[in-house]
């Protein structure tokens, strides 16, 4: 009895010992993440932000006479087939569709990444997300899944030391302004009058992230929360209001609207109107916002002289369509997480159709430096190529391949019909209501598209030298991505 006494004492002292030291490390690791969060500071690169400012600082400038303008309109989260001129029979875009009508529709263009802040960087900057490294979402700064980013040391925003497409634009003497979901940086340096906007009136982040409040510049004018209902109006009003104070000077508008990114919140004035409920209340919302401001440009005179492009940060979420036999929604890499509407208009320069040219939000920025006939930075690559040729001369695409990144990995890479997706994790779908699901890595995969477009069908072993081939560029890039992540010169 003695003995066993002993042995079970020295076993509770031994369990006492290793609950305390577990108990140390676990508050030792514990304040280790909290001094780590707490001390947290983003670093820009200050080789490349001196580069950024020289080259901004020798932009030659434009006259009217040779700089068109440019609306870009992006919304969020509208998918491929919301509207009725991408063939949706449920909600009435007639804005949206004469614009296509008039215009070019890129029927195979897509999204740099299936969700907002990625999505947005790339578009701005032309370049991939992970090479400007804001590959996650932003969020408030009390979130705590803003605190694991931090913890993770990942950025919270743009870097300083990226390009954007305004801050081009507006070095070359374009009048510059923003409406709508920033997204890409809550603070400073990187809100969007650091980053090339002359002014700015809108919100920092999606419309399911609280506290949302409505900024002017560097000033709330209704504190969160905002009444989202009048916010695609409030938009669409301060752009017109843009457009009736440049007198004559060049100028670059992009509204970025908030919606129909959940949760949907129709305008009073025409709510429950649509055939495709709220979501489609929201959109066609939206499509009154296109019609406004196009009507604007007429008004002023200044359609013959503007570019107008329409667009989709990413895919649909819950609601919406990715269109017809289409695989995946939103924060997928099958394409109907990135493959999004596109329509572009230049009265006059733009012959009216559609182009079925590979092209993706990336190339927004190179096109406009060959259209003004503006140089290129130096210290770093530009993954966009200019769509110029596309545009006006109904050319190919200027891509042999182009690369869907999610969250800073490479998933997949498409070049003509063709589709490559590495191994990598697919959603395993519902079974049994359980909460959720892990990934089960599947691939690599080869689809053709032309006979195959909702990616359903490995044809790998049908055309082993095109699979080789794709295999080799995603090798490649990959291979770079590693030795040279910011893709600087």
């Amino acid at each position: 009895m003695l003995r066993a006494e002993r042995i079970w004492g020295g076993l509770l002292r031994l369990l006492g010992f290793v609950v305390g030291a577990a108990f140390v490390v676990c508050l030792g690791l514990l304040l280790l993440g909290t001094a780590r969060v707490l001390l947290y500071a983003q670093e820009d690169d200050v080789e490349h932000l001196a580069a950024k400012r020289a080259y901004l600082a020798a932009m030659p400038e434009l006259s009217q006479q040779h700089a068109p303008n440019l609306v870009l309109i992006l919304f969020d989260d509208l998918g491929y087939g919301d509207l009725g001129t991408t063939g949706s029979r449920s909600i009435a875009t007639p804005e949206i569709d004469r614009l296509a009508r008039e215009g070019l529709r890129l029927t195979n263009y897509s999204s740099p990444a299936p969700n907002c802040t990625p999505s947005r960087a790339a578009m701005l900057t032309g370049r991939y997300a992970p090479h400007t490294s804001l590959t996650l979402i932003v969020f408030p700064d009390d979130s705590p899944l803003t605190w694991t980013a931090k913890l993770m040391d990942a950025p919270i925003r743009l870097p300083a030391e990226e390009i954007t497409l305004a801050d081009v634009l507006g070095a070359a003497g374009y009048r510059t302004f923003m409406a709508g979901k920033w997204h890409l940086g809550n603070n400073h340096p990187s809100r969007p009058i650091d980053m090339g906007f002359e002014h700015w009136l809108g919100v920092l982040y999606s419309n399911d992230m609280q506290p949302l409040a409505l900024w002017r510049d560097e000033e709330v004018i209704e504190t969160a929360p905002v009444d989202q209902s009048r916010l695609t109006e409030k938009y669409t009003q301060a752009a017109i209001e843009f457009l009736e104070q440049t007198k004559g000077e060049p100028f670059f508008l992009y509204v970025a609207h908030t919606f129909p990114h959940i949760p949907l919140f129709p305008s009073a004035a025409h709510a429950g109107e649509s055939a495709g409920g709220v979501y489609g209340d929201v959109v066609e919302d939206l499509d009154r916002s296109v019609g406004r401001i196009l009507e604007a440009l007429d008004r002023l005179e200044l359609a013959d002289d503007t570019i107008v492009f329409v667009t989709s940060d990413n895919g649909p979420w819950f609601q919406g369509s990715s269109g017809a036999n289409i695989r995946g929604r939103k924060n997928s890499t099958f394409r109907g997480g990135q493959r999004v509407p596109a329509i572009v208009r230049w009265p006059n320069r733009i012959s009216g159709g559609v182009s079925d040219a590979m092209a993706m939000g990336i190339d927004l920025l190179p096109t406009m430096l060959e259209l003004l006939d503006l140089p290129q930075p130096t210290d770093r690559d530009l993954d966009g190529r200019s769509l110029a040729a596309v545009l006006l001369e109904d050319a190919p695409s200027p891509h042999a391949a182009l690369y869907a990144y999610a969250a800073g990995d490479l998933f997949a890479l498409q070049g003509g019909r063709w589709r490559y997706r590495l191994r990598k994790g697919v959603e395993l779908g519902s079974i049994g209501g359980l909460p959720f699901l892990p990934l089960v890595d599947r691939g690599p995969w080869l689809f053709d598209l032309e006979l195959d477009p909702d990616e359903s069908y490995d044809v790998s072993t049908r055309h082993p030298e095109v699979f080789a081939r794709f295999a080799a560029l995603a090798e490649t890039q990959l291979a770079l991505d590693e030795s040279n992540p910011r893709r600087w010169r």
